[in-house]
């Protein structure tokens, strides 16, 4: 069980790369040969996870870059993390 004091981080793979090309981004996973186009935010939240970051530290930066409100920050976080699961771009959780 995670200790509530200490929350859980997110973090990219290692075995990926990407570049900004315009407001867009370019995400290549070096294992699969996979490459995936991501949005102005996508490219945010992209770069601030090359650092370990808690889901609610995103949130906060996702508000203040983007000047939405937390609760959509976190909806579009929620979908982005999903397709970065999904495309197997997310490092396992630190045990």
């Amino acid at each position: 069980m995670a200790d509530q004091a200490t929350p859980d981080l997110l973090a990219l793979t290692p075995r990926l790369r990407y570049r900004a090309v315009g407001d867009e981004g370019v995400v290549v996973h070096l294992d699969r040969g996979r490459v995936t186009v991501v949005n102005e935010l996508g490219l945010h939240i992209i770069r601030l996870l090359q650092q370990p970051m808690s889901r609610e530290s995103l949130v906060t930066a996702i508000v203040t870059e983007f000047e939405v409100g937390a609760a959509e920050a976190e909806a579009d976080l929620a979908r982005f993390l999903d397709e970065l699961a999904a495309e197997q771009l997310l490092a396992p959780p630190a045990s």
